[in-house]
């Protein structure tokens, strides 16, 4: 465990020693970032089986969108669904939607109850994960936060109340 540890740290020093010797600051960094994503809106085609969500998929991601970016605008909430469908195309997450949400210490509204409280997703939260299922904003981002950075990912933009990473 200790060595992971290590070799985790070395790799972000390593990452922050290189923009540090190119002379850019990590805000210079990220700012073209959001803004050559955004506001060209390049949209990525979904993977076929992602688009054939059985009932319980859709019901699941649902809830879980709308307890984590239940208060955000409809991009982050189509950010939020990105996450998580990324992940399921992803090998290093699990391949289906239920076991990506409820993967140990991943998704805080599961864990905390949180999703237990939805009861009905708001009609926002559908409409963002029907806009995701028929074209992607970013078909590379797997982490996001509240606060700052999730420490195990490299940084890429943040959006509302949210940091996104890769």
């Amino acid at each position: 465990m200790g060595t992971k540890i290590i070799v985790i740290f070395a790799l972000v020093s390593i990452l922050d020693s290189f923009i540090t010797l190119k002379g850019i600051s990590t805000k210079e960094v990220q700012k073209p970032k959001i803004e050559r994503k955004f506001n060209r809106m390049e949209v990525y085609e979904s993977k076929d089986a992602i688009k054939q969500l059985d009932s319980e998929s859709l019901e699941m991601l649902a809830i879980c969108v709308e307890a984590e970016a239940g208060n955000q605008d409809i991009l982050g909430k189509r950010l939020v669904v990105d996450v998580i469908l990324n992940r399921v195309d992803s090998d290093r997450f699990p391949d289906d939607i239920e076991s990506v949400i409820s993967q140990k210490y991943h998704f805080t509204t599961f864990w905390n109850g949180e999703m237990d409280k939805i009861s009905t997703p708001s009609k926002e939260t559908f409409d963002a994960i029907d806009s995701e299922l028929k074209h992607r904003i970013d078909d590379e981002i797997l982490f996001f936060t509240s606060g700052a950075y999730n420490k195990y990912c490299i940084p890429a933009y943040k959006h509302g109340d949210h940091y996104f990473g890769y």
